[in-house]
């Protein structure tokens, strides 16, 4: 999460092989100015997962999803007045339902 002065934050959430912090951080400040912008009422936020999603059974992306997801929780960092994930680049419908439930 990059700003905490509009909460929710919105963001997607990205698995990708080679996504690293930065990267996660960067794109975390351009979804704060972006909402910002156009005076949509979040702070901005991305996640990333470093793995290749074409690599792992849907099984296997089931379980590194709900786990990711449980760790969000567990520091407090998912939530509806916390945070919105929403897809990004190797992610969709599949795993945001993985992460509702």
């Amino acid at each position: 999460q990059h700003s905490h002065h509009r909460l929710p934050c919105k963001g997607g959430i990205r698995y990708a092989g080679e996504v690293d912090l930065q990267e996660v951080e960067a794109l975390a400040a351009l979804m704060t100015y972006k909402c910002s912008v156009v005076d949509v009422p979040f702070g901005g936020a991305k996640g990333g997962v470093a793995v290749d999603p074409r690599k792992y059974s849907a099984h296997e992306l089931e379980l590194i999803t709900r786990r990711y997801a449980m760790e969000l929780k567990k520091y407090g960092f998912i939530g509806p007045g916390v945070d919105v994930p929403a897809p990004d680049m190797g992610t969709g419908p599949r795993e945001m339902s993985w992460i509702k439930d």
